[in-house]
């Protein structure tokens, strides 16, 4: 094992299954066999995207670190590169150009969380020092005073280059139960699925459907605070429901709400995770997590047709060192 990361790892992880030094996870079950399989779903050559404008939610209601884009022009010595006739620099040219630049949170919106979003204060030596550890035993970097440009392990970077193509199948939660605020445990999630007879293939990815992406975009400006306080999330507590997740070998799972879990903001017992869910996905799996995924428009088509299976493709945006990045998911039927 490369420089010896752990000794022991959590009961229930697969770290090591995909070699001492994989940093893609679950997302090894995508494979080529598995992408070839997937394109069958596709019948009539109509698209959607998954993604909401990377805007919405129209204010930072639901993580107030995290801010939207702020979009300002391109500059060229102190002037704004933008409606900018280059004859300014040129006599005669008669180009126009505008360019621009943007800052915002990468997970504001519709996002991948990377692997190392989420790791765990955990004794990896079995020396009785726990400390923080992501996935597989790596770590993210220290940040760094000056220059500071990301992590080097556990980022988005791996995700981006490995591409995330394959068969996605949605769980509409919204469908049975409405906008009021449940937690989903692996019982309710099973007779959803079997009465809209969804099936799960190992490489999967699980779409969960439960609206909120879609209140962000419809409820007016001061009932936004109601994105805290509703739609279904899947119960980070469900022992069952984690086991199920390793056990299926889905690839990742993505959902239209905040945190696809309910966040909790304090523990039930002396010791453990106030996101139990992220815990055992991107900690111990290696699994991805997409967070508000707009899934309404093609949770409503396919329901109207009877299917529940497509063709995802979802690569995050390539940027190293990032931690979470957003992604346009385009699902074709």
């Amino acid at each position: 094992m490369s420089q010896q990361r752990y000794h022991q790892r959590p009961a229930g992880s697969n770290w090591g299954d995909f070699g001492d030094d994989d940093q893609l996870g679950t997302l090894n079950y995508l494979d080529a066999q598995t992408r070839l399989a997937a394109i069958a779903e596709v019948r009539e050559g109509i698209s959607f995207s998954l993604s909401l404008p990377l805007t919405v939610p129209r204010a930072p209601v639901l993580n107030p670190r995290r801010k939207g884009p702020v979009i300002r022009p391109a500059e060229k010595n102190g002037v704004p590169v933008y409606r900018y006739p280059l004859a300014t620099d040129v006599p005669g040219a008669t180009d126009v150009i505008s360019d621009d630049s943007v800052t915002i949170s990468p997970q504001y919106s519709t996002q991948w969380d990377a692997l190392g979003h989420v790791g765990s204060l955990y004794d990896a030596q079995g020396n009785g020092d726990a400390r923080p550890t992501g996935y597989n035993g790596f770590t993210v970097s220290e940040p760094v005073t000056d220059g500071f440009t990301g992590t080097r392990d556990l980022s988005i970077a791996p995700m981006a280059r490995h591409g995330i193509q394959g068969r996605g199948v949605m769980v509409d939660l919204r469908a049975h139960f409405g906008d009021e605020q449940r937690k989903i445990g692996l019982a309710d999630l099973q007779r959803v699925m079997q009465a809209d007879g969804v099936t799960v293939r190992p490489g999967d990815v699980l779409c969960v459907h439960t609206g909120l992406a879609d209140l962000a975009l419809t409820l007016p400006d001061d009932e936004l605070h109601r994105l805290k306080t509703h739609c279904c999330v899947l119960d980070g507590d469900d022992a069952e429901l984690l086991a199920w997740i390793k056990s299926s070998r889905i690839a990742a799972i993505a959902a239209d709400n905040h945190a696809v879990e309910l966040r909790n903001h304090s523990l039930a017992t002396e010791r453990g995770p106030l996101l139990p869910l992220h815990e055992q996905c991107l900690f111990k799996l290696g699994l991805p997590l997409g967070e508000l995924w707009h899934l309404t428009p093609l949770a409503h088509w396919l329901r109207q047709r009877g299917r529940h299976a497509f063709f995802l493709t979802a690569a995050p945006m390539y940027v190293p060192g990032l931690v979470g990045a957003p992604v346009n998911p385009i699902a074709t039927v």
